[in-house]
């Protein structure tokens, strides 16, 4: 996979003493095993975390919360640690995105490693628009077929990689649209979105330059220019989508990686 960075996070605050905060059941994870990862399996951490990423909608919510949480445990026990890190642990809880890497990476879902380090992500804006229902990501990639299907679907995405590893090299966002816009569809065999079609309809005619869908999720994104009038393309998105996708949110592509700050 090819990371897209956007400006949405999630918060973990870690404290050693007070209240222990009430963590979804992969972040209690990541807690606990990045306690035992450093050694420090006694050391009483507080998490409070929070996020304003939505859930089960493909928008990498799960890993923003167990990277979060990785690092604020590491750094309550004295320790900061390193995105392959953070990494590690990550996937040892399940299949996982890599936005805590600054920048963009090429990074092997499921093996949790680093394939290539791309560089930084050019200014572009995205709108985000929900199909509806929510994906699991563990019974997702636990899918028999998947690998197969994926396979079967090589070509395209070698295309789609050469596209954007060209946009990135050249800042070009129509090649960067073009190859969201081929693997998009090249998913459509693993995880249908019966709103692609006219999305993407829609989103070319208003003026974008591709569109990006959640691969194990349920959200599709028109890709922009930064200097887009979004708020006028989202009207003329709304009018021709006619409801078979609904306006979630405009974020923008960044390159801050994982943040730290002391409180």
């Amino acid at each position: 996979m090819i990371t897209c960075p956007i400006d949405r996070y999630s918060r973990a605050e870690s404290r050693l003493d007070g209240p222990q905060g009430t963590l979804p059941e992969k972040s209690e994870k990541a807690l606990r095993r990045t306690l035992r990862y450093l050694g420090k399996e006694d050391c009483p951490v507080r998490i409070r975390l929070t996020s304003d990423i939505p859930v089960g909608k493909g928008m990498a919510s799960s890993t923003a919360d167990i990277s979060a949480v990785c690092q604020a445990a590491a750094l309550a026990c004295g320790r900061c640690l390193s995105p392959d890190e953070i990494a590690e642990i990550a996937i040892s809880i399940e299949p996982s995105d890599a936005t805590f890497y600054p920048g963009v990476v090429q990074f092997d879902y499921r093996g949790g490693t680093v394939i290539r380090r791309l560089g930084p992500a050019p200014e572009a804006k995205i709108l985000v628009y929900d199909c509806g229902g929510e994906v699991d990501t563990l019974l997702f990639n636990s899918r028999k077929d998947l690998v197969a299907l994926q396979k079967a679907h090589e070509s395209e995405i070698r295309e789609a990689v050469a596209l954007c590893l060209e946009g990135l090299r050249t800042g070009s966002l129509d090649c960067i649209g073009k190859a969201a816009t081929l693997s998009a569809f090249a998913n459509q065999d693993i995880l249908y979105k019966e709103a692609l079609e006219p999305f993407y309809e829609a989103g070319m005619k208003a003026g974008g330059l591709g569109v990006i869908a959640a691969h194990s999720g349920t959200v599709l994104g028109l890709l922009l220019p930064p200097e887009a009038e979004a708020e006028a393309i989202r009207h003329d998105m709304d009018a021709a989508l006619a409801g078979c996708a609904s306006f979630i949110d405009c974020v923008h592509m960044t390159n801050s990686g994982m943040m730290v700050k002391e409180l």
